[in-house]
């Protein structure tokens, strides 16, 4: 069964990031929060490293997984993905260390940054104008500053929140970029990965992580990556994210900022219920 829930999620992170640009970590968290919790020897600052680690592991493989697909479309900006994506890997990388080496960010400060971008996402995806794809962002007309602030943002994001950065960057592309929806979320997706590799490179060999245990004896782990967990979410996510992406070619806009701010929703209750 745990096996079965395990490829579903996969399966369903790997279609969401591919049709709305969020890398899948709002399905991969719960889960894998849920999973580490159940183990009473972790403390909550393991089971934030644990849940971060795997999590940025998984946003990776969908990015990834995203950029192949976009090049085979035609679609992949690699000047725009480059500007946003080498300062979010900088802050990215830089935070990840931060939480590594200090016992500073609990579980309860984990839950509230998570549910602060998920707010920020909701307000957006409602209350946001609505552009036209052919419509010109507004980094054609002042440059890569912006990039450049959307980038360490987001690499904020993923280091603290274990998304994949796309929970806030589809709403800033939108909101300070001026982008279209569609381009918002291609976007995002494509920076994914360069937003991902450095703490996963940290998690998973840079780290003294406590060595699991379950009923069958040894877990197998690099550190922080538990591959018994990892690989059938990462299977689910290959096979699903470059089916998303197809669909979100054929989605109404509107539809998919219903399904973003109804996810978005969906994760913000169940957040508030964990933390009272």
């Amino acid at each position: 069964m745990e096996l079965l829930i395990l490829l579903l999620s996969g399966c369903v992170g790997g279609f969401l990031a591919g049709l709305l640009g969020v890398g899948g970590g709002l399905i991969f968290i719960p889960i894998l929060t849920w999973l580490f919790t159940s183990d009473p020897s972790l403390t909550n600052e393991d089971i934030v490293r644990f849940t971060l680690a795997n999590s940025i592991g998984l946003v990776f493989i969908s990015g990834t997984s995203g950029i192949y697909r976009q090049i085979k479309m035609g679609i992949y900006d690699l000047q725009k993905s480059l500007t946003v994506g080498i300062p979010g890997a900088f802050s990215a990388a830089i935070l990840s260390y931060a939480i590594q080496n200090g016992n500073w960010y609990s579980k309860e400060r984990f839950q509230w940054v998570f549910l602060a971008f998920v707010i920020i996402s909701i307000g957006n995806m409602i209350f946001g104008k609505n552009r036209e794809e052919n419509e010109t962002d507004s980094t054609e007309k002042n440059g890569i500053a912006l990039r450049i602030l959307v980038g360490i943002l987001a690499g904020t994001v993923v280091s603290l929140s274990g998304l994949g950065g796309g929970i806030i960057m589809v709403p800033l592309f939108r909101m300070i970029l001026k982008m279209p929806l569609r381009k918002a979320t291609a976007l995002s997706l494509s920076i994914v990965p360069l937003l991902s590799i450095f703490p996963i490179v940290q998690y998973s060999i840079g780290s003294d992580a406590p060595n699991l245990l379950d009923i069958h004896g040894p877990i197998i782990q690099s550190e922080y990556i538990i591959w018994s967990y990892y690989l059938p979410m990462a299977i689910g996510v290959i096979i699903f994210s470059s089916f998303g992406q197809k669909t979100a070619q054929k989605t109404p806009v509107i539809l998919i900022r219903a399904i973003f701010a109804l996810l978005s929703a969906f994760i913000l209750i169940k957040t508030l219920y964990e933390i009272f």
